[in-house]
């Protein structure tokens, strides 16, 4: 199953896997007239690479869902709609924590559906030697087991993550999501070379031009 490369390049600037999925949506803000937000989850493919990519589930478990999805391909259709859902509910869930407002039981609801649908599924095993670790449970694995991981990883930030420590880019338009982990928590961009230079960018444009 190819992976798209938009997925492989996009900036990991959330500072917490769960805001990483969140900010698959780019440009979050960015009017329709102006091109609109830009999804990256488009395929189940998508969803498996950004697992990969930020070790969510481990080779052997993913190459194990590619071959599931491949003769399911219907229900890794599914599974793909419900992932974009549950990473709407995340969004949601995270601007009510850091804004201090009461989270929506709609959203809630979506969360614990998917920490219950898709529970654990692992058991401890060797796994390098007399290494040990964890290892996915076959008997449990399906196309929508990814979500359980990310669900898990998302309520946990919800849980232990100071409400100020959730913060929005400040740049126009883009609406990415980022755990702010600095001392003084003055972050203001998902990273000073996209957003923050651009910013710096348009500051010396206007300068100038007035």
């Amino acid at each position: 199953m190819a992976e798209p490369l938009r997925i492989l390049d996009y900036g990991l600037h959330g500072g917490h896997p769960a805001l990483d999925f969140v900010n698959t949506l780019d440009w979050r803000d960015r009017p329709a007239a102006e091109g609109g937000p830009e999804d990256m989850l488009v395929s189940y493919g998508a969803l498996l690479a950004w697992c990969r990519r930020l070790g969510i589930i481990g080779a052997p478990t993913l190459a194990e869902l590619e071959r599931l999805a491949a003769g399911k391909a219907a229900q890794a259709t599914a599974v793909l709609t419900e992932a974009v859902g549950l990473r709407e509910a995340l969004y949601r869930l995270a601007q009510a924590a850091r804004q201090g407002r009461t989270a929506k039981p709609a959203d809630l609801e979506t969360l614990n559906r998917t920490l219950l649908r898709y529970p654990e599924g692992r058991v401890l095993a060797a796994v390098n030697g007399a290494r040990l670790g964890w290892k996915a449970h076959g008997e449990g694995l399906e196309p929508g087991s990814p979500l359980g991981a990310i669900a898990r990883l998302g309520a946990d930030l919800l849980v232990t993550a100071a409400p100020n420590s959730i913060r929005c880019c400040a740049g126009p338009d883009c609406g990415w999501l980022f755990h702010d982990t600095s001392p003084n928590k003055r972050r203001r961009w998902c990273s000073m070379e996209s957003c923050g230079n651009r910013a710096k960018a348009r500051r010396h444009y206007e300068k100038h031009k007035a």
